[in-house]
């Protein structure tokens, strides 16, 4: 679909979006809640910070970083590879096809509809650590949020690209969550989520610098804490980029791919 067409099926998406949210606004959020591992990781290295800084982060540097971890998973998480899988399994992907817009729009409006009740979970927890940790400061100056915001957009990217590329593998083997939970293990670990990249050796981060996992979160996070200097953020913005062209490509390889696949077997 064209894009002007696909600016006028916008708000039509959005409306039925935000339908099927407020239909299912409790599984949303249950889903929110269970996120929530940044809180225990928290309560960890917070303690193994107690006598001195780990990886050259203080008990408030590492209070910053797991609160907008926190923030930033839920900004830049989706459910679209246990959809697709779904979908493809069950054959409810056929009536999806007859839209005249590919049902990858719908999976992506769904997100955005579901921002605010997820942000809206959120800020009560926000405030309760900031409460706890008044010391870690976060920033709050306009460009600093505007280049951090603009990193989360990017990880979001990357992060739907590779759903939509692992839930396209089911057009194969039928189901493809197993092979998505072992590249989401590896996320925990190389993007951040369970340690920031800094405790690391130094040798696995120079690795885990150029992996997809740190685009996918690390960046955002390490922006919006005010652990990446300034002038770090043109290259990590740039990295991000290139693994949006790189994920996207191999998202629509796959899409395509087992569409066809998916067509010829007349499903």
């Amino acid at each position: 679909m064209t894009p002007p067409r696909v600016l006028t099926a916008l708000p039509t998406l959005f409306r039925i979006g935000a339908a099927e949210m407020t239909a299912y606004r409790a599984e949303v959020l249950i889903w929110i809640l269970t996120s929530t591992m940044p809180l225990v990781m928290l309560a960890i290295w917070d303690a193994v910070a107690a006598d001195g800084p780990v990886g050259g982060l203080s008990q408030a540097d590492l209070a910053r970083y797991f609160t907008v971890t926190l923030v930033v998973r839920q900004l830049t998480s989706c459910w679209v590879v246990w959809e697709l899988n779904q979908a493809i399994r069950t054959g409810s992907l056929s009536p999806q096809l007859l839209r005249p817009l590919s049902p990858l729009w719908f999976h992506a409006v769904r997100h955005w509809v579901a921002l605010p009740l997820r942000i809206a979970v959120l800020l009560p927890v926000v405030a309760l650590l900031v409460v706890w940790r008044p010391e870690m400061a976060l920033p709050a100056d306009p460009l600093h949020l505007a280049v951090a915001a603009l990193a989360s957009l990017l990880a979001w990217l990357v992060v739907f690209a590779f759903q939509v590329a692992f839930g396209a593998l089911a057009f194969w083997s039928g189901q493809s969550l197993g092979l998505f939970n072992l590249w989401f293990g590896l996320w925990t670990i190389f993007g951040g989520y369970l340690m920031p990249l800094s405790v690391m050796p130094e040798a696995v981060q120079a690795v885990a610098t150029y992996l997809p996992f740190r685009s996918m979160l690390s960046v955002p996070v390490e922006i919006a804490a005010g652990l990446l200097p300034p002038a770090a953020w043109p290259g990590a913005l740039a990295l991000q980029g290139a693994w949006v062209l790189g994920a996207g490509v191999i998202a629509r390889l796959a899409w395509t791919r087992g569409l066809a696949r998916y067509g010829a077997f007349g499903a």
